[in-house]
């Protein structure tokens, strides 16, 4: 779990101090580093839990090569050694061992498409300094939170609605509906809108850019329904193993929760399967 945010405001000063109280707001998020990057019109800040590649080369923003992208991630790409082995024989060449590495080359060899490729929980934000464009992407459930205001012209993002409590220009009020919502059935996330007025949340499966043309959010995975597979025991066994089987992979220890019941259960046997039946290279 870290925390990314930032103010992008194109035509003005980076707001270097608004993103700086904005990412003091959300430190429990993460507790192994900071960092912050500034240019003409945009600031970002993000805060670590590093689980990938524990080396200061996985601190971020993570920059491109010539420092013209510059990309915040929360979350983890569980098949970024797949994607990594593939782009490496597209020619990119890796400098970490960091999934959010593979994250940036992903968009520079395939632009905004790149998401369609990732098996994961994310939430990330890609500054494209040539193109003056803020790239933002919401894994397919929305797992990982990525809430935002627009105010004119200027785009403010976090993981955390609370992180805007270090903007001076977010005066929080109350959202009636949403409240509401909660209160009666519960819901939370079937909406964009949040409890805040003012603030929206990227809904799950979508992606939004920002750029002078003002913001554009775009739907790139929805829930089809398709046939059946011959055998659908043997398949979903195979797929809940192959999911188990990505998740494992960390550079720091692991653990799972165990309540007891049928999900949370299969999830502790498998990993126990897998782990003396399997070595990761």
């Amino acid at each position: 779990m870290c925390g990314i945010c930032g103010v992008v405001a194109l035509q003005r000063p980076p707001e270097a101090d608004v993103v700086r109280a904005m990412l003091s707001e959300l430190r429990h998020r993460g507790p192994d580093g900071e960092g912050f990057f500034e240019g003409p019109g945009v600031a970002l800040g993000h805060t670590r839990l590093a689980i990938i590649d524990l080396s200061d080369g996985g601190r971020q923003p993570f920059a491109g090569d010539d420092g013209a992208l510059q990309l915040l991630h929360n979350g983890e790409i569980f098949n970024y050694l797949e994607l990594r082995a593939e782009l490496g024989q597209l020619g990119h060449r890796f400098r970490t061992q960091t999934d959010t590495e593979v994250v940036l080359r992903a968009y520079q060899q395939w632009g905004a498409r790149c998401v369609e490729r990732f098996n994961g929980m994310w939430a990330f934000a890609l500054w494209d300094e040539r193109e003056q464009r803020l790239f933002c992407s919401r894994d397919r459930f929305g797992i990982k939170p990525f809430v935002f205001r627009v105010d004119g012209d200027r785009f403010a993002f976090a993981s955390e609605p609370r992180a805007f409590l270090g903007d001076p220009s977010f005066r929080p009020r109350a959202n009636p509906a949403a409240i509401r919502d909660f209160l009666a059935q519960g819901h939370t996330d079937h909406l964009e809108e949040t409890f805040f007025a003012g603030v929206r949340q990227l809904p799950p499966g979508c992606s939004l850019t920002f750029d002078s043309a003002g913001l554009r959010v775009d739907r790139y995975w929805t829930l089809e329904p398709r046939e059946p597979p011959a055998e659908p025991v043997e398949t979903f066994r195979e797929l809940f193993l192959d999911a188990i089987r990505l998740r494992l992979r960390s550079d720091v220890p692991l653990g799972t929760a165990l309540s007891g019941g049928l999900d949370s259960s299969a999830v502790v046997v498998a990993i126990d399967q897998l782990l003396r039946t399997e070595v990761e290279n």
